[in-house]
């Protein structure tokens, strides 16, 4: 087996894509659409062939971090932060798995130093496992198995989420709201409704959300990804054509991951994104579409339509002596931020519980 390091899949793409839609658990973040567009650090791409043919590999996003002589190298995910990627791994031939995961450990524990933070790792993965003693972090992912049975589906959820839903659904009928697919055929549509997209993302949640910081590289990402028909958008639309609600999905074969979403937050809209939600799940069931992932996150709502869960994992840890360094730095500085938060909300609520007792 060999190993090469490239700055781009390039003539690889097609073999890369192919190995990745055949993986136990297909990641839409391990296809050459995310991985050739949402990078910010310098792109590494870790090529494992035997006898001539692509058997494995893995990529990363390789930056430094510091200054001067006290800079250390630092690799990540790609496209790491803000975007969330998740259920990331190595990708591996049947046969391949324990050598491809070796040979990339060993990349990533070559001589020199580094402080290596991996976050989205799918905890069941190989990387995840053989990495496993440098979890830092451990956020569920739900998940919910689909049949056609689309009316079964939705008998097994909660009842009033079933009410809102019927509620809802007929209310924005009578009121001439439509729901539509957007043609990922046409580069015009797919552009217009990103836009929608950051236009209702925006307004529904501001500041509260990083994904608008990184909106450059996703836009251009998902352009890409509509049209190799791994992301799919639907959107409610009013009598006039305005997009009241959105949602982007992302698609490996007969998996479905909601990714993102936005909508109006008028009264008169409320539920919404519910509603296109519920449809999408009809759409995906119609389909054959045999699971609908919410990815990382333990938000409440997800309970709503997902029953199992898998576990996402962030990997950190310093290799070499100036990463070890930086990695010991960097933790003592979150332990210390997180017990300053902690002080402050405990004296923020002293302070409120004593204003009520007035």
């Amino acid at each position: 087996m060999q190993l090469t390091e490239r700055a781009e899949l390039g003539d690889l793409t097609d073999a890369w894509d192919d190995l990745a839609r055949r993986q136990p658990l297909p990641s839409p973040f391990l296809r050459s659409w995310w991985i050739d567009n949402t990078a910010t650090g310098a792109l590494v791409v870790l090529a494992l062939h035997a006898d001539g043919a692509l058997v494995g590999g893995a990529a990363f996003e390789v930056d430094r971090m510091g200054w001067g002589p006290a800079s250390v190298e630092r690799v990540r995910c790609v496209g790491q932060g803000p975007l969330a990627p998740d259920h990331l791994d190595v990708i591996a031939e049947p046969g391949h798995g324990t050598a491809v995961t070796e040979a990339v450990v060993g990349w990533l524990n070559r001589a020199g130093s580094r402080l290596i933070d991996l976050d989205g790792l799918a905890a069941d993965g190989r990387l995840g496992r053989a990495l496993a003693t440098h979890v830092t972090e451990r956020v569920p992912a739900p998940w919910t198995p689909l049949t056609k049975d689309y009316p079964a589906y939705l008998a097994a959820r909660p009842g009033q989420l079933r009410s809102t839903l019927k509620r809802r659904a007929k209310h924005f009928t009578a009121a001439g709201a439509t729901i539509r697919r957007v043609d990922n055929g046409d580069p015009t549509d797919v552009a217009r409704a990103l836009d929608a997209l950051a236009s209702l993302h925006d307004s529904r949640w501001a500041e509260q959300s990083g994904f608008l910081a990184e909106w450059v590289r996703f836009g251009r990402a998902a352009a890409v990804g509509a049209a190799a028909g791994d992301l799919v958008m639907h959107e409610l639309v009013d009598a006039d054509g305005a997009v009241v609600a959105i949602e982007a999905d992302l698609v490996t074969d007969d998996r479905l991951a909601f990714y993102q979403a936005g909508r109006r937050t008028d009264r008169d809209w409320r539920a919404a994104g519910s509603v296109v939600k519920a449809h999408i799940i009809e759409w995906a069931c119609g389909d054959g579409y045999h699971e609908f992932d919410l990815l990382r996150g333990d938000e409440s709502y997800k309970a709503d339509w997902a029953t199992e869960h898998r576990h996402i994992v962030r990997i950190r840890y310093g290799h070499g002596t100036v990463g070890r360094g930086a990695h010991t730095a960097g933790r003592t500085w979150r332990w210390t931020a997180q017990r300053l938060a902690d002080r402050r909300d405990r004296r923020d609520s002293s302070g409120s519980a004593e204003g009520d007792s007035s």
